[in-house]
């Protein structure tokens, strides 16, 4: 019951982090668009895949950012799952913090960055560099918060 406890907690420090990171992004969507945030490009590429195979519908930034919002508390599950089997059940706030940094260069580095020339191929788009450097802001964003969270929630 502990686990599951741990899990749920993660999840919401995971989806608090996120709209943490959302909060950040918003003013540069609003400057540029969805080609100032990647990660927004990259979520309405998933979420247009997935409704093609019901709808006709076209994704929109709300589409994206739920589905950003969902992406961050799934990979808060999946930090705690990893921190548990680096630390056990033993959580140091310090160290924690810096898991979560590095976790989230991590992520950054996966997707968008590295999955950047297949996202584009797909939505028919191309990321940016300010788009790019915005979204590696944010997935800090995201690290810190999630290292600040995970002590005091799971």
């Amino acid at each position: 019951m502990s686990l599951l406890l741990a899990l749920l907690g993660a999840c919401f420090a995971g989806l608090l982090a996120a709209i943490c990171m959302t909060i950040f992004e918003l003013p540069f969507w609003r400057r540029w668009g969805m080609e100032g945030v990647a990660e927004w490009q990259v979520n309405a590429v998933v979420v247009s895949v997935l409704i093609r195979k019901f709808t006709h519908r076209r994704a929109d930034a709300s589409m994206s950012v739920a589905m950003h919002l969902l992406h961050g508390a799934a990979l808060g599950i999946v930090f705690r799952l990893l921190l548990l089997a680096l630390l056990g059940t033993t959580i140091l706030s310090s160290s924690v913090l810096s898991y979560s940094i590095v976790y989230s260069i991590v992520l950054w580095s996966i997707s968008p960055f590295l999955t950047r020339r297949f996202f584009e191929h797909i939505g028919g788009f191309q990321m940016t560099r300010k788009g790019l450097a915005v979204s590696f802001l944010a997935h800090n964003i995201y690290g810190v918060f999630l290292g600040l969270l995970t002590p005091v929630i799971s």
